[in-house]
């Protein structure tokens, strides 16, 4: 179901417009490094889903910024380039290489993937999909449409819930992982949410789709969060200082009607995989 579903266009509120970057290289503080990276991997996650239909695992190899003047706003252009992987049907693996060119201003966040090599296994290439998954109609076989599958459903309410509660400005949304935070037989949907107009900030959302329930972890301007692995019943988050360098690991609880953070360092060293 993650793999068909979990990156929803109207998370994205991203123009696909190739920018060039000039002017000064910039030294980034970590939680720019930070929210560069989950831009990059957005963009790729995006790319690869709409064109295999597969959830990509990433790794952003590196970062080069640049300070530039906009019209009123300062933007920092970038660059960034890595790897990612893919599993087909039969537990093949599959490997390709990427680039992604875009840039932060007052406005928002905007990419282009300016390079992609195409999964490889070997000398095999993995084809692509035409489109999202398709179904015939009964009336007529020749007839195409959207898979609309009943599972489609459970991300409404969650992009409802972000629409509610935090600014579309700037807004990127990563790959919703499942997991059971309140531990009641039914998996939650987790995302890491990063947001703001000139001071960015990344939170976590988690929607218990099964009691219509949402919840937000998010400390902005003192600590930012993100997920870095999950499985069926557990999840590992990353929290920084905001601005700084002092990060700690834990995961995700329901107390008192709220989300909050459990730290354990743990899981910095052991993390779940996604």
């Amino acid at each position: 179901m993650i793999k068909k579903l979990s990156c929803l266009i109207v998370f994205l509120a991203i123009s696909l417009s190739l920018i060039g970057c000039t002017g000064k290289t910039k030294e980034l503080s970590p939680s720019e490094r930070s929210n560069l990276e989950s831009l990059a991997k957005g963009a790729v996650s995006f790319e690869v889903l709409n064109k295999y239909g597969l959830e990509p695992g990433i790794t952003v190899d590196t970062i080069t910024a640049y300070d530039t003047q906009g019209d009123v706003y300062v933007r920092t252009d970038f660059t960034a380039s890595g790897s990612y992987t893919v599993m087909d049907e039969a537990g093949d693996l599959y490997s390709g290489t990427f680039k992604v060119t875009g840039y932060i201003e007052g406005h928002g966040s905007y990419w282009d993937i300016s390079e992609m090599t195409p999964p490889k296994n070997g000398t095999k290439v993995l084809p692509e999909q035409s489109g999202w998954p398709v179904t015939e109609t009964e009336d007529d076989p020749d007839i195409t449409v959207q898979d609309e599958t009943t599972e489609s459903a459970m991300y409404v309410p969650l992009a409802d819930f972000i629409d509610e509660n935090i600014s579309a400005m700037g807004r990127i949304c990563e790959t919703p992982q499942e997991c059971d935070i309140n531990k009641d037989g039914h998996p939650e949907l987790c995302l890491t949410v990063t947001y703001g107009s000139g001071m960015i900030s990344s939170a976590i959302v988690v929607y218990d789709v099964y009691n219509d329930q949402g919840y937000i972890l998010d400390d902005r301007m003192t600590y930012d969060y993100r997920i870095i692995g999950s499985t069926a019943d557990d999840i590992a988050i990353e929290r920084r200082e905001y601005g700084g360098e002092q990060t700690s690991y834990g995961t995700l609880a329901i107390q008192d009607g709220g989300l909050i953070f459990v730290e354990d360092e743990a899981y910095g060293a052991a993390t779940p995989v996604g």
